[in-house]
């Protein structure tokens, strides 16, 4: 049977978090029982790349496509955010989403803003629905621990270290992915060596600090100790990312690799000596005892 018009709803998506999931849930059940095309809109960039510094983000565009593809949309369609969208009106972007897409229905979260300057909120769009004859369905926040989930809390949940809260706002693992690249090797030199990747700069970083986390090598799922910090121990300067994959010792540079943080172990801090340093790091790896 032929479907008849488009649902599409619209979002920057960041994270992909519990919210951003009922949102499209809701769009999906709608489309499956109205017969309707299914499709995801966002845009390649961040919209605030265009006016400053886009934020941290918790996933790149890559990976945020990628996992909106397993969605149960018929398209997830990203353009770039471009000088010539920023200034179109909220009737014109809408006109132009209409038009394209058949849009015969907008699903949008509670807090979605559109258009020149972002004047167009969630009023705007059920006001130009009606206008422009689409039907608009709008979701109401998604609460965590009494507050709404959204991009901007989980950044901030992060940052402060919070693992478990960030995990459970974005119903997934929190993940940074990179080439594991050459270092000064002190973790081979104490028996416990680490693969140190390098990640895109765009991504939040979790607090300083020791992580219970997990890795996947060749189809196979391991833990693994990771540590964000400055190694002051041997007078560090740079900040790494630094990976010990219990019971691993294959050569994996150049390779990329994929780390899912689970628990916050402990501070970042200076030890007195190398050996103070190899028994905090058993003691680190006996949090999966």
């Amino acid at each position: 049977m032929n479907k008849s018009g488009t649902v599409v709803v619209l979002g920057t998506f960041d994270g992909v978090h519990k919210g951003h999931r009922l949102l499209i849930l809701q769009a999906f059940l709608k489309a499956q029982q109205e017969n309707k095309r299914l499709i995801i809109y966002t845009f390649s960039n961040h919209p605030l790349s265009l006016i400053s510094k886009s934020p941290q983000l918790l996933m790149t565009a890559n990976e945020r496509i990628e996992t909106l593809q397993t969605m149960g949309a018929d398209e997830v369609i990203r353009d770039e955010f471009t000088p010539t969208l920023a200034d179109m009106s909220p009737r014109d972007f809408l006109v132009m989403l209409k038009e394209r897409f058949n849009m015969t229905d907008a699903v949008a979260g509670y807090n979605y803003s559109f258009g020149k300057g972002g004047k167009g909120n969630v009023e705007t769009l059920k006001a130009l629905g009606n206008e422009l004859r689409f039907k608009t369905l709008v979701c109401e926040p998604v609460l965590y621990e009494g507050e709404s989930v959204s991009s901007t809390r989980i950044r901030e949940t992060l940052e402060k270290g919070d693992i478990k809260s960030a995990n459970a706002m974005l119903e997934h693992d929190y993940c940074l992915s990179g080439k594991v690249i050459e270092n000064k090797h002190i973790g081979t030199k104490i028996g416990f060596p680490t693969a140190n990747i390098e990640v895109d700069e765009n991504k939040v970083l979790p607090k300083c600090g020791v992580y219970a986390t997990s890795v996947n090598i060749d189809g196979k799922c391991c833990n693994a100790v990771t540590n964000i910090g400055t190694n002051p121990t041997v007078d560090g300067k740079k900040l790494t990312i630094e990976t010990h994959i219990i019971g691993f010792d294959g050569d994996i540079y150049g390779k990329e690799l994929t780390v899912c943080f689970q628990d916050r172990i402990r501070d970042d801090y200076k030890f007195d000596s190398l050996d103070s340093l190899k028994a905090q790091i058993k003691r680190d790896i006996s949090y999966f005892s």
